[in-house]
């Protein structure tokens, strides 16, 4: 007994240190709104135009001081959920859906001769894929439109209706001398729950959310659009380009996640509109927009004050990780361990034999779910190399990245787990 009070009493030990850092931001942020408010307030009853600019940033001190008081509770709020191993995900969609206005725009749209450039289409909207004759036609010869490839496991979704998830503003990339970093990519959009089954690419199954540009697409009412008979086209150029001869004699693929790169462009974190277009797009309803803003300026504050960010993790300098086989399979129910006990699986950068615990994961934990798949080969994003993992990884049903600590990024990445952090659920008898 006496050797469980110790351990509980370092675990609070170490946990008050984070949200004593949490409560002194929160605190000193907060004293920092009401101030602003109070000289904005008072310079707002003097003349002249220098004052109203100078109640202006009054007001906008105020804000920002406002959303980081706001991040800070949030990280409060969810650490105590942590601590107790409860979970807080969400199964809201993040999206907005396509309103009146937006129908109302897309009747007047095909009134209008010829059909527009960009489509702007909206999460929600109904689409239907263009017959791949038409969608040839927008290809270079290395089967890209603006440096994006339509792949092989695209072809089966032509002449198909379905709705828009949400619009691709820009892409998390991860690799490179300058990575992570925001880019823009335009005119894209995903549709629901369409992912690439890995055919065409030596069977990898990474699952990623398929990225289609709009020219490959048209507006849908229900009614079917009416088009000729689609002109048979020959599509072994597709297979051909999702194939690269290396230099080195190693065969490598070539897919929408290896080339994003060639279809975007940089884009800073600093540039606020990045934000913006994701609310104004439709892809993040007000109030999980404001969560992101606030546990982002938070966060901001918290690593210039070198304090702890949210969520938080116990940091380790141990060099090696454990490993657990559950031999784990599809429709198997398990429970997410909680932080604590997956913490102790990590070693010094937050990872296990390689694969990351990241902050989208900490939401999860405590949760049952069901395992979707199991993963044991991928395409690797940064070499086009086919990997072969050192264990399986699960793929857990309805689990995916929210992109709430990446800028609210729309890619909607299925989470890898390692058995070691998930136990399976036995029925009761």
């Amino acid at each position: 007994m006496s050797d469980l009070n110790g351990f509980l009493t370092k675990v609070s030990g170490r946990m008050s240190k984070n949200r004593e850092s949490y409560r002194k931001t929160v605190l000193a942020s907060a004293a920092l709104c009401l101030l602003a408010m109070l000289i904005g307030i008072g310079a707002f009853f003097v003349p002249g135009l220098a004052v109203v600019l100078f109640f202006a940033f009054c007001l906008m001190a105020a804000v920002i001081a406002g959303l980081v008081v706001l991040g800070g509770l949030i990280g409060l709020s969810r650490d105590a959920l942590e601590l107790r191993g409860q979970p807080y995900y969400s199964t809201r969609p993040r999206e907005c859906s396509a309103g009146t206005f937006v129908h109302l725009r897309r009747k007047l749209l095909r009134l209008m001769p010829g059909s527009p450039a960009r489509l702007r289409l909206w999460p929600g909207e109904w689409v239907e894929v263009r017959p791949f004759s038409e969608i040839a036609m927008t290809l270079d010869d290395e089967g890209r439109l603006d440096g994006l490839p339509f792949m092989p496991e695209m072809r089966r979704y032509c002449g198909g209706r379905h709705r828009v998830f949400r619009r691709v503003e820009k892409i998390h990339h991860y690799y490179g001398p300058t990575a992570p970093h925001l880019r823009r990519l335009r005119d894209a959009v995903l549709l629901d729950e369409l992912r690439c089954d890995g055919a065409g690419h030596g069977g990898c199954q990474a699952g990623c959310q398929l990225i289609w540009k709009e020219a490959w697409l048209s507006p849908s009412d229900g009614a079917k659009a009416d088009r000729p008979a689609p002109e048979a086209v020959d599509a072994s150029r597709l297979d051909a380009c999702a194939k690269i001869n290396a230099a080195d004699g190693e065969e490598r693929y070539a897919c929408q996640m290896t080339e994003l790169p060639k279809a975007t462009t940089r884009l800073s974190w600093r540039d606020p509109r990045h934000y913006w277009r994701e609310l104004r797009s439709g892809n993040v309803r007000p109030g999980p927009f404001i969560v992101a803003v606030a546990l982002a300026l938070f966060n901001t504050v918290q690593r210039k004050l070198r304090g702890a960010e949210a969520p938080y993790r116990e940091p380790t300098d141990r060099k090696t990780s454990p490993k657990e086989v559950l031999d784990l399979q599809p429709g198997e129910l398990v429970r997410v361990k909680t932080r604590r006990q997956i913490e102790e699986t990590l070693n010094h950068v937050s990872k296990n034999r390689g694969l990351w615990f990241d902050r989208e994961m900490h939401r999860f934990c405590g949760g049952e779910f069901r395992v979707a798949s199991v993963v044991r080969t991928i395409v690797d994003e940064a070499s086009g190399k086919m990997l072969t993992m050192g264990s399986a990884c699960i793929v857990l049903a309805g689990v995916s990245a929210t992109g709430e600590y990446l800028g609210l990024c729309p890619q909607n990445e299925l989470i890898f787990w390692h058995e070691i952090w998930l136990e399976r659920v036995v029925p009761r008898a």
